[in-house]
């Protein structure tokens, strides 16, 4: 009865954990690199794209790599391009080290403007999958927000809405919706007229 107890216990053990492997499975591995920046310092540019990170973390849509850990497999195959920024040494990076995904961007800074731009590639294809990016006016220490809905963006999720009430105004918000509806109202208006169109004779048979 023991013997068969302890059994049981080993099944279900193994079950349970290949459950847990499977949904790990089930999310990509993704490597993302510190972003390019243009009228930014280093520091910044380091420091924003950490926020980025950390809001992927929150998204729950990868498994993210750790960069000592990519430096770490990198430095074992003796690769050179460390510190990586583009398309192309992402790709190439990726595939060295098989992750699935990979995310590159921008921060373009001139005066009080700056535009935040994100790129999330697939590695199997060589192919960027979503790009997406923000424009932010104002001081640089109030672009947190923008920063963390691009990573939103990314993972093809909506934000939450503590962060769209800052990017998104409400009166864009409600404008979005107002034309939401619009469309919503316009689409069975425009198929009532396609199809009363069907009917009516052509001026090729009069």
């Amino acid at each position: 009865m023991r013997k068969i107890a302890i059994l049981l216990l080993l099944l279900f053990g193994s079950a349970l954990s290949q459950t847990k492997l499977n949904r790990y499975d089930a999310k990509p591995t993704l490597a993302l690199f510190t972003f390019e920046g243009t009228g930014m310092q280093d520091e910044d540019i380091a420091l924003y794209t950490g926020y980025l990170r950390v809001e992927l973390h929150k998204t729950k849509s990868f498994i993210l790599v750790e960069k000592n850990q990519i430096n770490e497999l990198l430095r074992e195959k003796e690769y050179d391009r460390m510190d990586c920024k583009d398309m192309g040494c992402a790709i190439e990076i990726g595939k060295l080290i098989g992750i699935k995904k990979a995310i590159v961007g921008s921060f373009e800074l001139a005066a009080d403007t700056c535009k935040i731009s994100g790129q999330l590639i697939n590695i199997d294809s060589s192919k960027s999958e979503k790009s997406v990016a923000r424009t932010y006016i104002g001081e640089l220490e109030g672009i947190v927000p923008y920063v963390q809905v691009i990573a939103w963006e990314l993972a093809d999720i909506e934000a939450p809405k503590d962060i769209l009430s800052i990017v998104n105004p409400k009166e864009e918000v409600e404008n979005q919706s107002r034309w939401k509806w619009l469309a919503w109202i316009i689409k069975p208006v425009n198929y009532i007229a396609n199809r009363a169109r069907e009917f009516l004779p052509s001026s090729s048979t009069k």
